[in-house]
């Protein structure tokens, strides 16, 4: 464990239109214990056992759930037989009409290239045997889109879905299916976000072929009461409010409260605490380096 003390939000002439938060909270850091998680890439705190976080590893690791602990503990891993994993990238734990589940996201496309993608819905077992519930195959309305951040509001029973590789990102919402889909569905797109930032020149130069994803989306949550989702890139986390009657396109649309994360070696899993006033981030491993494994840390969102 590490403690680790967040900067002051530094924001850019490109994030006129977002509200920064004036200091940013402390936080602390932990090792994973689970070696085997070295490409973590999805998030969720479970809402059968708040003493568990569900995590997954990127492309071709196969369709394993792995229980992590709040400091990184090892809790063991579940093999789901029943569900492919072409490229998984997020996980959302929700609220369903029969308990607590999760929603795995297969929904990477680094090259645009997939007619559909997947989400799973999965019953959330906390330290108990996870099982199917349904999939639900889609597409998009506008054409293959690359996607690391899906997010479910219980509230409005909908699954959200922010592109990645567009400039600006595209959200999209698909409606939680209350029985297993028999058909391949369409996502609604309801519009851009509010802009990100872009790769400054520093950051070009300092990392040429990474530069241009430093500030694309890498992981999504919603707050179990449906007021605020917390987008997360590799360097910020951004903060959207919705009031009552006020939709997820407008609050996308809206200033969002941004705050620098600690800078792990590749952030791309988050899952917001069930207050709400924690978001613990996820990192992978670095390559070639095992003293360097995947980390998570517990940031306290201002």
């Amino acid at each position: 464990m590490r403690p680790f003390l967040l900067g002051t939000a530094l924001v850019g002439a490109a994030l006129a239109a977002t509200v920064a938060a004036e200091a940013a909270p402390a936080g602390e850091i932990f090792e994973l214990a689970n070696r085997q998680l070295d490409e973590l890439s999805g998030l969720a705190l479970s809402h059968a056992d708040p003493s568990v976080l569900w995590g997954h590893n990127d492309t071709g690791a196969g369709p394993v759930l792995y229980r992590i602990g709040p400091r990184g503990e090892d809790l063991g891993s579940v093999l789901l037989p029943d569900i492919g994993a072409t490229d998984w990238e997020d996980i959302a734990a929700f609220e369903d009409r029969g308990g607590p589940a999760l929603l795995v996201g297969d929904v990477g496309d680094n090259f645009a290239i997939r007619s559909f993608v997947t989400l799973y819905g999965v019953r959330d077992a906390g330290r108990g045997e996870p099982h199917l519930l349904w999939r639900l195959d889609f597409e998009y309305p506008d054409g293959p889109r690359d996607c690391e951040a899906i997010a479910v509001d219980s509230a409005t029973r909908s699954i959200l879905l922010v592109s990645k590789r567009d400039v600006p990102q595209r959200l999209y919402r698909l409606p939680l299916p209350e029985q297993p889909p028999k058909t391949r569905q369409v996502a609604e797109f309801l519009g851009e976000i509010g802009p990100l930032p872009v790769p400054t020149l520093g950051e070009r130069i300092r990392a040429p072929l990474s530069a241009n994803y430093a500030h694309a989306p890498t992981a999504l949550d919603v707050s179990r009461d449906g007021t605020a989702a917390v987008l997360v890139t590799q360097r910020h986390a951004y903060v959207y409010r919705r009031d009552a009657g006020t939709g997820w396109a407008q609050a996308f649309r809206a200033p969002a409260a941004v705050f620098p994360l600690p800078r792990l070696d590749q952030v791309e899993a988050a899952a917001l605490s069930a207050d709400g006033r924690e978001l613990v981030i996820g990192s992978e491993s670095q390559p070639g380096r095992p003293d360097r494994p995947g980390r998570l840390a517990r940031v306290a969102l201002p």
